[in-house]
């Protein structure tokens, strides 16, 4: 039986006496987003009884991140168990006992990389330093009792750790560069970097290495013995493909299950014996495709597809309040898979269970509205991480048929502040297809009043807006604007046509938009045709860009983390030579032209609406330089430009950037709006 969760909206059965006293609620402000808790990272302990996971919050005061330990017990509420603020990933060793890492005590010089790790009981007492590795460790797994798996991010253009440590600094100012991609969002040069996995035992403190120098680790299952290590190997040019390894840690032997020849593979996990996988071969659709499910067939040595996932896998709902790390996204439970599915603007829990003639099902077991982050599996239950329609992230569990909310870090602010209902406004577009939309109506609105308005455009493309709660069109909505936004074409859970956006940049996708803003303006006439705004980033920056020359009904826009040129971001963005290539069907040797044709700054020479920028200088994968074509070419026709750019960020300022950083990046942009917006336009 499918369990069916909350109503989204169950705290709003008494919405239109609430309704009545709106002006009492508080108005969501831009420094508001660091009151927001988001639990993340969970797992069960060994016998499956207690939940533990990290809290997150944004710490305005040091300007960084809060994470915190928690445990929830079977039947209890959760407890904190560590408060330090600096505590990140974990593992459970025992049922009792946490491994830990932490900064909470550390002083690194520029040169040390050391990982840090420490142990605590859950039933008491002070965390307790474990021990330390040299290296920057970026996940770590229990094998056995003092034997552990480390992913290590490694540079073979680095000099080594014994080497004079007057060498080493000077090797820091230059980077030696042979490959490409040169650097990683987020990561800086990684030319020459992979992240290589290895054995440490903890009580002569020594690391194995376990893969090639040149394979690069993603993700890592243990059980029963064996590692299943997926990555792939790559030298010079990144290969798009990945390979599936398996490790018997008692005979010491690493064997190749899955070459890497066809397959781009997600997810790899031990099912019931088996080993079950996410894969695709990017045909018809390209890196896009959607992921089939696959069983490693021993007798056959080769992948077996079982059946094919008629939904997509995985986590693309937008919202700017979660942090979860997203990387429970499948889990297997008593020879049953579940996994995080989207279906159109929503997410729900889908298990794979494998029937007596050796073939899987796909069932619903978890509907849901809203996004699921992540999940893990316990006795007789599942435990995840959600947000429902208009809120924010707290834990799930779904046991017998029903889902019953554990936390409530989110409530008090919640019931205390306005939330705009999105309000569901689906239209059928020009070539007949349904494009999903919504309105947030601002704060005591009164539909006898003019009001201003934000389109915003979500990144991507393949990504998706739901009903979930978005800091920024909320404040935007306190302050008593309409925000609007949809899912065009190109956007992702509609299939895979509809998210088909290869070779059409700026054509289907910017039609909708523009339809569904005529949409919205002829059901709300409240709102002022001649004071409407645009927003958006990534993608959605690049479609910013592109409104700025090729209309001028708004008011003003401000473009973020944009892409103005194929042909030059093809050599400069981390994933130009795979995502561009993919999605514009060319490079700039076989098709410039078509590359130049899709490119915002092609036509920068028609741009009217001012325009604001804004870039952060850490951003690899919507490169700095892309935003500064763009500039420089609306200054050049004389149109009005504001560019800000932040030091020390990368593409994911919106969402983790540093609070300061995120307050005064939503500021620039409310005081850009808010310029324009009350000027009065020429016709």
């Amino acid at each position: 039986m499918n369990a069916r969760a909350p109503s989204p909206f169950a705290y709003e059965k008494d919405y239109e006496k609430r309704r009545k006293k709106m002006n009492q609620l508080k108005p969501i402000l831009i420094e508001d987003f660091n009151e927001i808790k988001s639990p993340s990272s969970l797992q069960y302990s060994p016998d499956e009884k207690t939940l533990a996971f990290t809290l997150v919050q944004p710490d305005k005061e040091n300007n960084k991140y809060s994470k915190n330990l928690w445990i929830m017990e079977e039947n209890k509420e959760a407890v904190q168990l560590t408060s330090s603020g600096k505590d990140g990933d974990f593992i459970w060793e025992d049922d009792q006992t946490i491994l830990f890492v932490s900064e909470r005590s550390e002083k690194k010089d520029d040169l040390e990389e050391k990982t840090t790790f420490y142990r605590i009981n859950i039933h008491g007492g002070e965390a307790k330093q474990a021990f330390s590795v040299s290296r920057p460790v970026s996940f770590f797994k229990k094998l056995s009792d003092g034997l552990y798996c480390m992913g290590i991010e490694e540079n073979r253009n680095s000099l080594p750790l014994d080497v004079d440590e007057k060498l080493r600094k000077e090797e820091k100012d230059y980077h030696v560069i042979d490959e490409v991609p040169v650097w990683g969002n987020g990561r800086g040069f990684i030319s020459g970097v992979r992240t290589c996995l290895y054995l440490y035992e903890e009580k002569t403190g020594t690391l194995k290495k376990l893969t090639s120098e040149n394979f690069d680790t993603a993700s890592v299952c243990v059980s029963d013995g064996s590692l299943l290590i997926l990555g792939k190997e790559w030298e010079n040019l990144i290969d798009e493909t990945d390979s599936l390894l398996l490790y018997n840690i008692k005979e010491e032997k690493l064997t190749t299950l899955v070459e890497q020849k066809n397959l781009m593979i997600s997810r790899a996990v031990f099912a019931d014996g088996k080993i079950v996988m996410t894969a695709t071969d990017g045909k018809p659709y390209g890196e896009g495709q959607y992921h089939d499910v696959y069983e490693y067939d021993e007798t056959l040595q080769k992948p077996v597809k079982k059946v094919q996932a008629n939904c997509l896998l995985g986590v693309d709902i937008m919202t700017d309040c979660q942090y979860s790390h997203g990387e429970s996204l499948v889990v297997a439970k008593d020879g049953t898979i579940y996994a995080i599915a989207q279906h159109g603007y929503k997410d729900s829990i889908v298990s794979y269970k494998r029937d007596a003639d050796g073939s899987y099902k796909e069932n619903e077991a978890c509907a849901w509205d809203g996004l699921v982050c992540e999940i893990a599996s316990g006795k007789g239950k599942l435990s995840f991480a959600a947000m429902q329609a208009n809120g924010f992230c707290e834990i799930y569990e779904y046991k017998d048929g029903t889902v019953t909310k554990k936390t409530s870090f989110n409530d008090a602010y919640r019931e205390t502040h306005f939330i705009s209902k999105a309000k569901h406004m689906p239209f059928v577009n020009k070539d007949g297809v349904t494009i999903d939309g919504w309105v947030l109506e601002p704060k005591d609105y009164d539909p006898s009043k003019s009001y201003q308005g934000v389109l915003e455009i979500h990144g991507g493309p393949r990504c998706t807006y739901g009903e979930v709660f978005f800091h920024e069109m909320q404040v935007w909505a306190s302050k008593g604007w309409f925000v609007f936004f949809c899912n065009p074409r190109g956007s992702e859970g509609y299939g895979e046509a509809f998210a088909d956006l290869r070779g059409k940049y700026g054509t289907i996708d910017y039609e909708d938009l523009m339809e569904f803003t005529d949409h919205v303006l002829a059901a709300y006439p409240q709102i002022d045709i001649a004071k409407i705004c645009a927003a958006g980033g990534s993608y959605g920056g690049f479609m910013c860009n592109w409104i700025e020359g090729h209309t001028d009904r708004f008011a003003a826009i401000a473009s973020q983390r944009s892409v103005s040129n194929w042909v030059s971001d093809f050599g400069c963005s981390e994933i130009g030579v795979t995502f561009d290539q993919n999605e514009i069907l060319a490079t700039p040797w076989n098709g410039m032209e078509k590359m130049w044709d899709c490119s915002p700054l092609k036509y920068a020479c028609n741009a009217k609406t001012p325009i604001l920028f804004i870039h952060s200088m850490n951003d690899y994968n919507c490169t700095l330089d892309q935003g500064i074509q763009m500039f420089t070419a609306v200054k050049f026709y004389g149109v009005p430009a504001r560019m800000c750019l932040f030091e020390g960020e990368n593409h994911g300022l919106s969402r983790n950037g540093k609070p300061l950083h995120r307050v005064r990046r939503l500021k620039e942009m409310t005081d850009w709006f808010e310029k324009y917006l009350t000027k009065e336009r020429k016709n």
